[in-house]
């Protein structure tokens, strides 16, 4: 017992002197199941406040098991965590759910989306495949969906326009303006199906709460040779046009569709298994993104591929994104590779930008499912972003060293699968950074849990979802909203630049302008009043509006009188 305890701790000494990162909270009995039930605990989302509390929020959903649920959990105090919301989903599934948080339908209330590739069979041939759960709006209060009935209920459901007797598993979310109209898309991966793998842009008109519909702007189906589990978005060549980045898992495979006009969508260029001829099957799991590393006005593509040998990806430097050659895809780091001989080794799973230390430095954070690993890699802040010299390397988190058992003990192989920068959530001052295990084996080791939490020790007060945006901006919803007479705007910028903030009425015209002027990176926020404008202000529906370079989000707001 002394000689394990003993090994235990030298191996936790090592873990920590590698990362200088805490674990602080696991869950380890799962609601509504039985404990240490096995699961397959496939996602989570982090890093917002949707109840506009203070008090930070994630989201994870399992699957697989009898009764499958998506759980909120919310910060209540430093590093304690509880659930808050969930929501059981109707129908068996056979596979991985897709959530998002964002305004879909742009009535100034939170949304949240979840996806499930619920089972088609002769008793339903055509469930829903989509639900969205809106915020009540009240303050504080963890309420999504409707519970006039005394139960949970969605505020919307959708099939995503699917016939009947077709299997339709969707997975990638993002909710974006996408053609800087005054509507939110969501842009939809569907990983396979009685199609193949599909790219959906959809949006809504009017209110889902209401009388809203669901609107099919472009849907690309027939992705064939893999499955498809990566949809992303971004503005690589930066033309103010923005692409969606569709990665089938089939020999690094990538099709780019470009906006080119109010709801309007294009192919415009695909790199087609192009390391088929050496035999490397590369893939991507929710890890393709677009940033500039260095602030220079040149975005990078950056790719954690799924397999073998745990390689990153950069593509750079383009200035059409319709003239990608496979000579365009450079190998950037490989990570070293961990797991168990025989077992299974390699893999990288999602991949997001962040800065959790708030040092100006991006960092590429990566989920490494069968290494047992979450992986760093840090830019230095100088030097060429497609250089692997300007990258260091670290091992925020070891679930093979967490454990204390030797590498060589393991009967079954750590799946960490998914993780997600997750800002400040309990207000310490530290971010934290949410990762779920895939498969976790209780049988074999006691100690496993299904979402871990870690933190960084350095309290910086600074938040970083502005890096996960394309956009290198974050606008955020105003609040309050509605409003009379006035509301605050706040947003984030990653770089220095000219930033304009301007206000429209539902008719498009121009009735105010906030901001108009060059700003270095930070966190900014506006007082706008409708008594400055006299008459300009009637009750009703206006849309402001911030651009940022060649980059423009818009959000609605609404004033009552």
């Amino acid at each position: 017992m002394v000689r394990s305890l003993l090994f235990f701790l030298l191996l936790s000494a090592n873990l920590l002197a590698q990362t200088n990162w805490n674990l602080v909270w696991k869950m380890d009995q799962m609601p509504f199941q039985a404990p240490q039930t096995g699961s397959e605990m496939a996602i989570v989302k982090a890093g917002f406040d949707t109840d506009q509390d203070g008090w930070g929020e994630f989201l994870c959903a399992y699957t697989d098991l009898g009764d499958n649920y998506i759980l909120m959990y919310e910060a209540r105090a430093d590093n304690t965590y509880d659930t808050v919301w969930y929501f059981k989903y109707p129908l068996p599934a056979n596979s991985f759910a897709g959530i998002a948080v964002g305004d879909i339908d742009n009535n100034g209330k939170v949304d949240i989306v979840t996806t499930m590739p619920t089972q088609v069979n002769t008793s339903n041939p055509n469930p829903a495949r989509l639900w969205v759960f809106e915020w009540n709006g009240v303050v504080g209060e963890n309420k999504y969906g409707f519970y006039d009935s005394g139960t949970l209920q969605p505020t919307n459901t959708w099939n995503l326009n699917r016939p009947d007797n077709v299997d339709c598993r969707p997975y990638s979310l993002t909710i974006e303006n996408m053609d800087d109209d005054p509507s939110n898309e969501l842009v939809i991966g569907v990983r396979s199906g009685g199609r193949a793998g599909e790219v959906i842009v959809a949006s809504v008109i009017g209110e889902l709460g209401g009388f809203g519909s669901w609107v099919v702007e472009y849907n690309l189906s027939g992705l064939t040779g893999g499955s498809l589990y990566n949809v992303t978005t971004g503005d690589l060549d930066s033309d103010g046009k923005k692409e969606i980045y569709a990665f089938v898992w089939n020999f690094f495979t990538l099709y780019i569709i470009e906006n080119t006009g109010t709801d309007q969508y294009a192919l415009v260029d695909s790199l087609k298994a192009i390391y088929q001829s050496v035999g490397v099957d590369y893939g991507a799991l929710e890890s393709v993104r677009v940033t500039d590393v260095n602030n220079d006005g040149v975005k990078e593509m950056y790719i954690a591929a799924t397999e073998p040998d745990n390689v990153v990806f950069v593509i750079s430097n383009i200035t059409d994104v319709s003239t990608i050659t496979a000579s365009d895809v450079k190998i950037l780091y490989r990570l070293p590779v961990n797991g168990v001989p025989g077992l299974g080794t390699g893999k990288l799973r999602s991949m997001w930008v962040a800065d959790p230390d708030a040092d100006n430095k991006k960092n590429l954070m990566i989920g490494g499912e069968l290494n047992g690993q979450i992986f760093d890699l840090e830019y230095k802040g100088a030097g060429s972003p497609t250089d692997s010299a300007s990258w260091e390397h670290s091992v925020l988190f070891d679930i093979y060293a967490y454990s204390g058992l030797p590498i060589t003990s393991f009967t079954d192989v750590p799946r960490l699968f998914y993780g997600y920068p997750a800002n400040d959530m309990d207000k310490d001052g530290r971010n934290e950074y949410v990762f779920v295990n895939y498969h976790t084996v209780f049988s074999f080791w006691s100690n496993d849990a299904y979402v871990w939490v870690i933190e960084h020790p350095t309290a910086t007060g600074i938040k970083d979802e502005v890096f996960n945006s394309p956009n290198g901006f974050i606008l955020k919803q105003n609040y309050p909203n509605p409003f009379n007479p006035s509301t605050k705007i706040a947003w984030q910028t990653s770089a220095d630049g000219w930033n304009t903030l301007k206000v429209f009425d539902i008719m498009g015209r121009e009735v105010a302008i906030l901001v108009n002027e060059y700003r270095s990176a930070g966190s900014y926020e506006v007082d706008f009043s409708t008594k400055e404008y006299k008459n300009s202000f009637e009750s009703g529906v206006y849309f402001y509006q911030l651009k940022f370079g060649s980059n423009i989000d818009t959000r609605k707001m609404i004033v009552l009188k």
